[in-house]
């Protein structure tokens, strides 16, 4: 039986309100140092205001993060925290409402060589030009990547993916993950799926994931 995957993403439906997205972030400088590269080398401070046509719920979200995770709740965190992540770190987040000031969590998402686990033979890669999908193109490694990477001038280089394959070293028993700088989709596994669905984890969209194989 085949292993289904999903990926998931702030939702954009009604359930968030009329305001997409729900926050205004208030230490801007600090939120756009969570990179997907690196940690940061302090804990970042994180105050959020949520618009006043949003709603709260347990994933909200912003634009100063630069999508290289999710702003959960403590629900939401206590959850996940019974699954097998990819390299994470969960920091502080203050958001403010009309009428008082909640605790919330950023889960920041950082874990590049994941992209080495990929079977680089089997996968379909294309070539992005300003992030529009462009002709299909051989990538032999990561390696390979960064290399033709390096000699694009004008930052308009990227490489998407389809029909994602991973290669043995790839731990099958993650159950969250993304694949830095290839693709911008966070893949789940069908059990955390039904953990979202069960707790009514508000907040998210859930999207079967038919573009990633395990073998």
């Amino acid at each position: 039986m085949t292993e289904l995957y999903y990926t998931i993403s702030c939702s954009t439906e009604k359930d968030i309100g009329r305001t997409y997205p729900q926050l205004h972030c208030l230490t801007q400088t600090h939120a756009h140092s969570l990179s997907a590269w690196e940690f940061p080398h302090f804990i970042p401070k994180l105050i959020f205001e949520l618009h006043k046509s949003s709603k709260l719920t347990d994933v909200l979200s912003d634009a100063a993060t630069g999508g290289n995770g999710f702003i959960i709740s403590k629900k939401f965190k206590e959850i996940l925290e019974s699954f097998t992540l990819m390299n994470h770190k969960y920091y502080d987040a203050k958001i403010i409402t009309k009428n008082e000031e909640l605790n919330y969590y950023y889960l920041h998402l950082c874990e590049p060589s994941l992209t080495k686990q990929l079977n680089f033979d089997k996968t379909e890669f294309y070539e992005t030009l300003y992030t529009f999908r462009e002709n299909r193109i051989k990538l032999e490694s990561y390696e390979h990547y960064i290399s033709l990477k390096s000699m694009d001038k004008n930052a308009k280089f990227g490489v998407d993916m389809e029909n994602i394959f991973v290669n043995g070293d790839f731990n099958k028993q993650l159950d969250l993950f993304r694949f830095v700088p290839f693709s911008s989709k966070i893949f789940i596994s069908d059990k955390l799926k039904n953990a979202i669905q069960e707790n009514k984890i508000t907040g998210l969209k859930l999207t079967e994931a038919s573009q990633f194989k395990l073998s």
